[in-house]
């Protein structure tokens, strides 16, 4: 929560932080924060499976040569 002090003169002051809660802006920087590590995660998934399925294809190839050299 933000609150302005009321200065001396009668003005208010500058906008303060009080107490634990978090503002709209460090919410919305929290959320932000999370949803780049799930797309980072989620970039790492999808080299892990592009690399698998390579793993695959080569170990499929080898097979099939082995196969058609009568071994």
């Amino acid at each position: 929560m933000l609150r302005r002090q009321r200065l001396a003169n009668g003005s208010f002051g500058e906008l303060e932080k009080i107490g634990s809660a978090l503002t709209i802006d460090e919410q919305v920087m929290s959320l932000g924060a999370q949803l780049a590590q799930e797309k980072i995660k989620n970039i790492q998934k999808d080299m892990l499976i592009n690399s698998l399925g390579t793993t695959i294809t080569q170990l499929k190839l080898e097979v099939m040569e082995m196969k058609g050299s009568g071994e």
